[in-house]
């Protein structure tokens, strides 16, 4: 049935509107949404002598990596033998793969969301950095098992142990259509990241993580005669239009306890940093990636970035365990602290619905810190072409830029209006199903046209072009196919961020859209309230 629009967009148009308000992204056929987990799973009675004793990458005795037909047999092993674990498919990869998925749960998955938490766990986005499917693994065989029953308590889990099955047969980054995943999470141009985000949105997890790996022998590094040497970087949600309250939950309380409990393990850890010694900071704030890309659904969202090494099982064992261990510090964060992420979280998507978030922030600079960041490295010497580590230093990097600084500014509008010509921006709404709304022919409209006058140069993570605009006020009547997007939604936040032009991460910045940040009148309205 039609849904009615939000709050701020009720005082803007009922009095205007003629026919009911059709939504269209909420209130689709469920055929016409994929069949991301509405597949029946497989239900059948478990039997734990059909549990795997190991995973097939320890249970090999080799550094050989876990292909993707010992993933599928393995995640049906864990069905079969655990009651705790249901097997799905989120659909098939460009080459056909199927990507499946688990939910594990101590009861029923998601039958009591108001006392348990949610949490969604994904792996391998890029087909070349296995320890976090390793890692994945091993804690959902552990789970399965019943070594963790208090950790699934209050808790309730998705798991993804491989997004990019096609690039991981391959062990390349991308996938078979040459596509960076975990820089798909705007454009969704990549099947396997469409696919992955039809999965958060059927269910809408409060807490998302996701697992990759970092290559510590790059050039700039080693010209210095330094290796980074940690074994699992934690990254959290840089982007200032995640909330404060969510910030604040991850800096504060999650950070620390990992950290704390990956070197208690032996284990080297730190906040994710990115770079150069020449030019150091925590990691982008884009939307495009699938940390930030779920953070600004008003979810804490994290990443893991482990530590590969120059050959693809070098290590392996070692990774993995890294990898296993955050990933069992994350729920146990999640078993201590859910009462109060699930408040934190559920309380900051209400205000978003309900039209309290009145502002987003386009552009985002970095700033030095109070000092310089002082690391340990590995300190390594070429000898016959080859790099040796002769000792573990303390680095000091002069350049280092820790601060996010808000630049450029906007006012939530009421709504978007995107005319009929703009079919490609609604079909990609959609996709993110991102409410939006048909409004009668003829409704009048206040609101803002926008010019791109030209552009400035601006350092923010690195030089970026940002166009110069100007608004211009003025009274319009809809004309057919006009959409409005409202902004009181879960995605409002997403919504003004691809589309205002002044976006440091916009969707102008890609081919396909190029043409809404072009010098000139932009296409796309902003909705105001009336005047008076």
């Amino acid at each position: 049935m039609p849904l009615t629009p939000g709050p701020r967009l009720n005082r803007l148009l009922l009095p205007l509107l003629l026919l009911p308000a059709l939504l269209l992204a909420a209130c689709q056929d469920e055929s016409e949404r994929g069949t991301v987990g509405t597949e029946p799973l497989e239900a059948a009675v478990a039997d734990p002598d059909l549990l795997p004793r190991d995973t097939p990458q320890r249970g090999s005795g080799t550094e050989d990596l876990t292909t993707h037909q010992d993933i599928l047999a393995f995640v049906d092993a864990l069905a079969a033998g655990s009651s705790r674990i249901e097997r799905g498919t989120l659909g098939q990869s460009v080459e056909g793969r199927e990507i499946p998925y688990l939910r594990i749960s101590a009861g029923e998955f998601g039958a009591d969301r108001d006392n348990r938490t949610l949490a969604l766990i994904f792996a391998l986005q890029h087909g070349n950095e296995h320890s976090g499917l390793e890692g994945t693994l091993e804690m959902a065989l552990e789970l399965a098992r019943g070594d963790h029953d208090e950790l699934l308590a209050h808790t309730d889990l998705l798991v993804v142990p491989s997004v990019n099955p096609d690039g991981a047969d391959r062990y390349q980054r991308r996938n078979a259509a040459d596509v960076d995943l975990n820089r798909s999470h705007l454009i969704l141009d990549g099947v396997e990241v469409e696919a992955l985000r039809e999965l958060f949105h059927r269910w809408e997890p409060e807490v998302t993580l996701d697992i990759h790996e970092y290559f510590p022998w790059s050039g700039a590094w080693l010209d210095r005669g330094w290796i980074r040497l940690f074994d699992l970087q934690i990254g959290l949600a840089t982007n200032l239009n995640t909330d404060p309250a969510i910030q604040t939950l991850a800096e504060d309380a999650f950070l620390p306890r990992a950290i704390a409990t990956l070197e208690g393990a032996g284990f080297t850890s730190h906040n994710y940093i990115v770079g150069s010694p020449d030019g150091l900071r925590w990691s982008t704030t884009n939307i495009n990636d699938g940390r930030q890309g779920f953070a600004i659904l008003h979810t804490l969202s994290l990443i893991y970035e482990g530590r590969r090494e120059r050959e693809s099982g070098e290590r392996i064992r070692h990774r993995a365990e890294a990898q296993r261990l955050g990933i069992e510090t994350f729920l146990r964060f999640l078993a201590d602290d859910g009462d109060r992420v699930r408040e934190t979280v559920r309380d900051v998507r209400r205000r978003a619905e309900a039209g309290e978030i009145r502002e987003v922030v386009l552009t985002m600079g970095r700033e030095h810190g109070d000092g310089p960041l002082v690391i340990p490295v590995e300190q390594a010497e070429e000898v016959n072409g080859e790099w040796v580590v002769v000792d573990t230093v303390q680095a000091r990097i002069d350049a280092f830029r820790p601060r996010v600084t808000r630049g450029r500014v906007a006012e939530l509008p009421e709504a978007y209006l995107i005319p009929a010509s703009q079919g490609e921006v609604v079909a990609l709404l959609r996709r993110h199903r991102v409410e939006m709304e048909e409004p009668a022919v003829g409704t009048e409209l206040r609101v803002e046209r926008l010019r791109i006058e030209g552009f400035t140069v601006e350092e923010l993570e690195n030089p970026t072009r940002i166009p110069d605009v100007s608004r211009t006020p003025e009274t319009i009547w809809t004309e057919p196919g006009d959409v409005l997007i409202p902004t009181a939604q879960l995605r409002g936040v997403l919504v003004a961020t691809a589309l205002e032009p002044e976006s440091m991460h916009g969707l102008w910045r890609y081919d396909a859209f190029a043409h809404l940040g072009r010098e000139g009148e932009v296409p796309i309205l902003r909705v105001v309230a009336p005047e008076g």
